[in-house]
């Protein structure tokens, strides 16, 4: 029985593994990863690569390695990780289900915490256990498919429900220095901080600008970079967030033509 649940354990955590990095990676090639800006690992700044990497060589590791043992300890240690990065971000948007709008929260980080104590349970209760590789492939496979399946439903709510409203009259781009994607969006769209298009209903701004601080200051989340927002300016409260470059692409063409054809 232990030799059962040591490799469901290693193969449904590299599966998660597995699945959240093909995520990433996905959309990464499709210009709509909305990754965190600044310290995102106590004070250090993890690239998405680096992250991505980090899962595809640990989730390999522990599916070829014979050692049972060896493989728990290093999904342990990833996981264990992810505690970390989590509590860093708690509260903020994160991309690393590849999917913009899911910020981190309890459950992501006790999920993670949860799973480092599993597998280190694991490592040190079940020394010498037999876990077979094709049954940890098997297992991982099922993993990563309940994971990307279940990515995909959420990116697939996530667009239905959250519709930018009629009553929004204004749309804010939001823009970092520091964003490789922002300076990607203004080359594309031609547009540069503080321009002003759309008969005045797009506004581009900075991060630090008086709008973006305002809106922070009513409770709208704008983490990820580069962002839209739809607002309503009786209501600033009242807004939809999208990250991510080609959310803004679309977003913005959208807006242009809704309100250019709504001009006299």
């Amino acid at each position: 029985m232990m030799d059962v649940l040591i490799t469901v354990l290693i193969g449904g955590a590299a599966g998660v593994l597995l699945g959240t990095a093909g995520a990433k990676l996905w959309a990464t090639a499709r210009m709509r990863l909305a990754w965190p800006e600044g310290a995102n690992f106590l004070n250090l700044h993890l690239s998405s690569g680096f992250v991505i990497a980090v899962e595809i060589l640990a989730a390999a590791a522990a599916l070829a390695l014979p050692s049972a043992r060896l493989a728990c300890l290093i999904l342990a240690g990833v996981y264990a990780a992810f505690v970390i990065g989590a509590t860093t971000l708690r509260g903020q948007e994160c991309g690393c289900f590849g999917v913009a709008g899911m910020k981190v929260g309890r459950l992501h980080i006790w999920g993670c915490a949860l799973a480092a104590v599993a597998l280190t349970a694991a490592a040190v209760l079940g020394d010498g256990a037999a876990s077979p590789l094709l049954a940890r492939l098997a297992v991982a496979a099922a993993s990563a498919l309940v994971m990307t399946l279940a990515i995909a439903l959420w990116n697939n709510r996530s667009k239905q429900a959250q519709v930018p409203s009629a009553e929004h009259d204004r749309l804010l781009v939001v823009l970092s220095p520091t964003c490789t994607a922002c300076s990607a969006l203004k080359i594309m769209e031609k547009h540069e901080v503080n321009d002003i298009e759309a008969g005045g209903t797009i506004r581009w701004v900075d991060r630090d600008s008086e709008p973006a601080t305002r809106l922070r200051e009513v409770g709208v989340d704008v983490s990820a970079f580069p962002a839209v927002v739809s607002m309503s300016t009786a209501d600033p409260s009242d807004a939809h967030v999208e990250s991510g470059l080609q959310e803004c692409r679309e977003v913005l063409q959208s807006w242009r033509e809704r309100h250019l054809v709504a001009q006299p």
